[in-house]
């Protein structure tokens, strides 16, 4: 489990390092939002690192290709704010990279594992 987790708050600093996310668009204009399942009851958005992941997570979902291709970059300083603003839709938690890292953590508790991952990311660069 120790080590479960620690692989799990890895994936989190590694992605609170990167510029940008990346988000399945579902859709149209000013109505958009992130790509979201259904796990237990709950409703989970899928966040990604890459472009290459989130269009093969989509496919594998059995989104269109056009579907799974039509992304949206949030700038990652943005994106805890954006995300959690969902809370008042219902939506629960977050899924970093499903199928590769599963690394889901509950909505609320994303700022509090941004701020340990930019600590941590802070503290290796001054290291």
């Amino acid at each position: 489990m120790a080590g479960e987790t620690s692989d799990h708050l890895a994936a989190w600093r590694d992605a609170f390092a990167l510029e940008q996310w990346f988000v399945i668009a579902r859709g149209w204009g000013d109505q958009v939002t992130p790509y979201a399942v259904e796990t237990d009851g709950q409703g989970v958005i899928t966040i990604f690192t890459t472009p290459e992941r989130a269009q093969a997570f989509g496919l594998a979902s059995g989104l269109s290709e056009q579907e799974a291709g039509t992304l949206v970059a949030l700038p990652r300083a943005a994106a805890v704010e954006y995300l959690t603003g969902f809370a008042a839709d219902g939506v629960d938690a977050v899924v970093l990279d499903p199928g590769v890292s599963d690394s889901a953590v509950l909505l609320a508790a994303l700022p509090h594992v941004e701020q340990l991952a930019l600590r941590e990311v802070d503290e290796v660069d001054q290291g």
